[in-house]
């Protein structure tokens, strides 16, 4: 899934653990949240390690059920700090 905010442009595998591949600007830091509004759960950020350059993978896992999850992205680099928040349907 493709997502882009005004600095940065990432693809997005909303899958555990979770890969953000920043296609557009330079990052240095990722950090993750994720909710699920229906049911009121909600997880603490997430940190990444980086995989590969551009490649962002989460330190843990994001999800604890199948369904519609808000997942916000806070990205960290030369352009500043920026956080892109999109919705996905997740199947675990």
């Amino acid at each position: 899934m493709k997502v882009a905010g005004t600095r940065y442009t990432v693809t997005v595998l909303p899958a555990d653990p979770v890969e953000v591949w920043v296609t557009s600007g330079r990052v240095e830091a990722v950090t993750l949240a994720a909710v699920m509004p229906s049911m009121g759960h909600a997880r603490p950020p997430v940190g990444t390690v980086q995989a590969d350059v551009g490649r962002f993978v989460a330190e843990e896992d994001m999800f604890a059920m199948d369904g519609v999850w808000e997942l916000s992205i806070t990205l960290s680099g030369a352009q500043g700090r920026e956080v892109i928040t999109f919705s996905a349907v997740i199947s675990t």
